[in-house]
């Protein structure tokens, strides 16, 4: 008895402690999902219907049709939207894993090749209960961190991004990614992102796929609000994820007239203007960058205040449920 008294313990503990999507996941994004998935599948349903009903139909119209009888093709047509999405995962994955074979195993993050990182990478899987993904450091003019799908997610971040953020920024990049693993935003994200720069001929042959990813334009927006949200949770720091995420948009944008130094005593300096003439400047300098990138002065403003809702406040104490069970 004492022995399963224990078990019932501990499968309590596990459920307070471990962080589930309802604990962080941002208000509208399951809406915004399955409105895309309606949107796209409802057109594709209706005319399997009216197939349907030539193929398998008894009146004189139905049996002196030429479909009469290829009872496939209704099935045919509701399959091309649901394969439309794994097929564009496997086209956008497949180039990208070839070109981190060919970058050699210095890119993969082990312990003997990216300590920090691979401790990193190996704490947080730990802290959010989920397998560890692959990483690899890409040598890369571009700033950028994300991840890819595959049986073992991969997370990818460039040079740049290391070079410019420091050790919690990165941290906070990271945890981004791994929110996206944990969230399973990855394979959707990685297929509408390949299909809006792919060829015509192949947004021709996967064009329902076309129609959901235009009907989930707004899921898209939403899923990097949920990531900036599990980014806080790991990190601890709004602020520096809200610094991360400022500085990664400078390091990406190549025409930004802005420094990273000067964002962040931007960041350090928040709303007081007072001080002199420069920081005034500073201010009115930033401040016309950050409108120029989009979303972005929404996300910091999201990531601010997430910690201060209700919902918030319960996952950070879980948060430090878990950390205190993991040690």
């Amino acid at each position: 008895m004492a022995r399963k008294a224990r078990k019932k313990a501990s499968k309590q503990k596990k459920v307070q402690t471990d962080l589930t999507l309802a604990d962080y996941q941002f208000p509208g994004e399951k809406m915004a999902y399955w409105q895309g998935v309606v949107v796209m599948l409802v057109p594709f349903i209706a005319i399997s219907a009216g197939l349907a009903a030539v193929v398998f139909g008894n009146s004189a119209n139905a049996l002196s049709s030429p479909i009469h009888g290829q009872w496939w093709l209704p099935l045919e047509l509701i399959a091309w939207p649901l394969l439309s999405i794994p097929i564009l995962n496997y086209l956008a994955v497949r180039p990208r894993r070839d070109e981190l074979k060919k970058a050699g195993p210095q890119a993969r993050v082990l312990t003997k090749t990216h300590p920090e990182l691979k401790a990193m990478l190996a704490e947080q899987a730990r802290l959010l209960s989920v397998g560890e993904p692959e990483m690899y450091v890409v040598e890369d003019d571009a700033a950028y961190a994300w991840a890819m799908p595959g049986k073992t997610p991969a997370i990818l971040i460039s040079q740049p991004v290391l070079d410019t953020l420091n050790g919690p920024e990165v941290a906070a990049v990271l945890a981004r990614q791994m929110g996206h693993i944990k969230s399973h935003h990855v394979k959707l994200a990685q297929a509408v992102t390949y299909y809006k720069l792919a060829n015509p001929l192949w947004k021709l042959m996967l064009f329902p796929a076309g129609i959901f990813i235009f009907s989930l334009r707004h899921w898209m927006e939403v899923i990097e609000y949920t990531a900036d949200r599990v980014a806080v949770l790991v990190t601890g720091r709004a602020p520096v994820v809200n610094a991360a995420l400022a500085k990664l948009a400078v390091a990406a944008d190549q025409q930004a007239n802005v420094t990273p130094k000067e964002l962040e005593m931007y960041m350090n300096a928040g709303t007081d203007t007072s001080a002199d003439g420069e920081q005034m400047q500073l201010h009115f300098k930033v401040g016309t960058f950050l409108a120029t990138q989009k979303g972005l002065r929404e996300r910091v403003e999201q990531v601010t205040e997430f910690p201060k809702t209700d919902q918030g406040q319960k996952a950070m104490e879980k948060m430090a449920l878990a950390r205190e069970k993991r040690g």
